[in-house]
């Protein structure tokens, strides 16, 4: 009788671990395993740990309960403040990297991003591009997979490219996130404050701060959008 009593509560608290586990993941938002940041990937592992424990720990449920309960606020309130500040979607989510520029991979950037060359090798054949030739740059994103953008020869043909010669293609660079001016990636598209500023200007946006998002290209290409 008292075994059936046990497993009948194991059987009511796994349940309720997976409803409040459940309920705790789903405030970090709607991102797929690949998308998660390192934050999400280890608040995951530890709440499951924590579900399991709380529906076998009969006598002190409530222990792994209450920490579901923390991490989930914290996982809240973590995902709600990078809405919300920069810095801190920084913080959680790292910068993006770019490994390969012009056709040439970059040495320093792949260590930096703790990848060797043969797994940017496989990434690439993953991604369709057995041959280097084919690729103009290359970024790792912060959720760790690296986007390839192709030569211009090589992109897929459009309405727009019938009877013309494809126009060279350039790497975007986010020049302003939430008003703040990300310095080295202007620095690294070879413009200025000045540049910016009359980009801006022309734009009717005096300052920096005004701006939710900007952006440029090396052929010249801007682009800007205010805060709705």
């Amino acid at each position: 009788m008292k075994i059936a009593m046990e497993v009948g509560q194991v059987i009511i608290f796994s349940f309720v671990s997976l409803a409040v586990m459940f309920a705790t993941t789903r405030l970090g938002g709607k991102r797929q395993i690949s998308q998660m940041n390192i934050f999400d990937y280890a608040n995951s592992i530890t709440v499951g740990s924590i579900a399991a424990e709380m529906a076998t720990n009969l006598e002190s449920w409530y222990r792994p309960f209450t920490a579901l309960l923390v991490y989930g606020a914290v996982t809240w309130l973590a995902h709600f403040g990078a809405c919300k500040s920069f810095w801190l979607r920084l913080l959680l989510d790292g910068r993006a990297i770019v490994l390969m520029k012009h056709g040439v991979i970059r040495k320093k950037e792949l260590g930096q991003a703790g990848i060797d060359l043969n797994e940017f090798l496989g990434q690439a054949r993953v991604a369709g591009y057995h041959d280097l030739n084919e690729l103009e740059s290359a970024i790792l994103e912060t959720n760790g997979q690296i986007s390839f953008l192709p030569r211009s020869e090589y992109k897929p043909a459009t309405a727009q490219d019938a009877g013309q010669s494809p126009a060279p293609v350039s790497l975007w660079y986010d020049l302003i996130l939430d008003g703040n001016v990300m310095e080295n990636n202007l620095k690294e598209c070879g413009r200025d404050h000045t540049w910016l500023q009359n980009q801006l200007h022309r734009r009717g946006i005096g300052q920096t701060r005004e701006v939710f998002y900007a952006a440029c290209d090396e052929n010249g290409n801007f682009y800007a959008s205010r805060p709705e």
